[in-house]
């Protein structure tokens, strides 16, 4: 068999033809649309309740470790204000000068907030695998490469060294796989393990609030109570601990390997920890900067740690708001590549009306089925009515007709059918 050498110019050559085709297949996705709908609320508050009034006297802060309480508050009152379906006032005392409990019916928000943080201390260890010869460095270089893993390098042999994950093997799998198809492959290339031991904090953050919503009014009553939580856990890891526990080689396992490394016979032949920990420079890392981005090791910065706050605020009311009052969410849908191009572009830059007015000016009988779901997803996004969304609903019919089996189109129906059934019981929360 002719064996078929590279030159160096063409290894690399070779290896960015092989990385590039990865990422494009990777990085090619789907092509999404966002629009914002309106759903109705889990429970149906009574129409005539058009005042809430959350009562921060009566929101309990003993157990809120993070000082949150304020914040929980305004938040409620600034969503339920944005949706629409009430006025809401955060107040410490309510009395006739607010409403009249004889003329108005009105809701209280009360209940408890409670918030902390804890900080986990502890030790684990990491292996890494070291690979040496022509392929083998180069299908660990060019997998770390592929998946944006950090290596280093084993002074002892040159070896390059890796963590790996599951991306990473399947990486260095094709590409050990097309350095063997280039004439490159040497066999089983030789390794070796390093074994490390690294100190850890887990750091994390957690909120909840349990609240009511009451009717005051001729009659008083308690529509909902809920208890919902949100958490958040950051693991980070003490750049200085590191400490090489154990060094494995697995090509010193016999007397020719021996010799080549040492030079000099050693009788009797020595155990796999023969190569000494310090060899493969022990304060070497195997994570990259993302693996170790931290902002400090007993803390996170106030900056994050504001961020992740509101972050941890926002889930925290979330399912409340959404059991007493209809609520606004972004839908996000993919849309069909094919049919009118123009009409593609315009439906992914959001133009949903000149959407309309492109596909509606073709024939009917010379639409493709891409066109039929897309002036769907044009009338969805935009709708108005429940009319727009029967209108969608019918487009997609036909797109699914034209092209039976589907996956996108059905889903289009499913999507659009479940937005009309929730119009009556929408209607019925939120009409004047």
């Amino acid at each position: 068999m002719k064996k078929i050498y590279l030159n160096h110019a063409q290894y690399f050559v070779a290896l960015f033809c092989l990385y590039a085709s990865v990422f494009i297949s990777a990085c090619t996705g789907q092509n999404f649309s966002q629009f914002e709908v309106q759903r109705p609320s889990r429970i149906t508050v009574p129409l005539e309740v058009k005042k809430v009034f959350i009562r921060g006297d009566l929101v309990d802060e003993t157990n809120d470790k993070l000082g949150i309480k304020n914040q929980v508050i305004q938040q409620l009152a600034d969503t339920l204000n944005r949706f629409g379906r009430f006025k809401v006032s955060v107040v410490n005392t309510l009395d006739g000068s607010q409403f009249n409990p004889e003329k108005e019916t009105v809701a209280i928000i009360q209940g408890e907030v409670i918030s902390g943080g804890e900080v986990d201390q502890g030790q684990f260890t990491d292996l890494a695998t070291c690979t040496g010869g022509i392929s083998g460095r180069l299908s660990s270089a060019g997998a770390a490469a592929i998946t944006n893993e950090a290596i280093t390098l084993d002074k002892w042999r040159g070896y390059v060294c890796r963590r790996g994950n599951f991306a990473g093997n399947a990486a260095e799998f094709a590409v050990s796989s097309a350095l063997s198809l280039a004439g490159l492959n040497e066999g089983i290339p030789p390794k070796n393990q390093v074994v490390r031991i690294y100190d850890y904090k887990n750091i994390s953050l957690f909120a909840q609030a349990n609240f009511s919503f009451n009717i005051i009014g001729l009659i008083r009553e308690t529509v909902a109570i809920r208890a919902d939580s949100a958490s958040f856990g950051r693991s980070i890891t003490e750049k200085d601990s590191y400490r090489n526990i154990k060094e494995s080689h697995l090509i010193s396992l016999t007397l020719g390997s021996l010799v080549s490394i040492t030079r000099i016979p050693i009788f009797p032949i020595p155990n796999r920890q023969i190569a000494l920990a310090s060899r493969s420079n022990p304060k070497q890392i195997f994570y990259g900067p993302k693996g170790l981005a931290s902002p400090d090791i007993y803390d996170l910065l106030p900056k994050e740690k504001r961020q992740v706050i509101k972050l941890l605020v926002k889930r925290t009311l979330e399912s409340f708001i959404r059991t007493i009052s209809p609520y606004k969410q972004m839908v996000e849908v993919e849309v069909a590549d094919g049919g009118r191009e123009e009409a593609v572009n315009l439906l992914k830059d959001g133009k949903f009306q000149k959407t309309q007015q492109i596909i509606e000016a073709i024939p009917a009988e010379k639409r493709e089925s891409q066109d039929w779901y897309n002036l769907g997803l044009a009338y969805e996004s935009g709708a108005l009515s429940p009319e727009d969304y029967e209108d969608a609903r019918r487009f997609y019919i036909t797109a699914l007709e034209k092209s039976p089996g589907t996956k996108l189109y059905a889903q289009g129906i499913g999507r659009t059918r479940r937005y009309l059934s929730e119009t009556k019981t929408l209607a019925a929360q939120t009409q004047k």
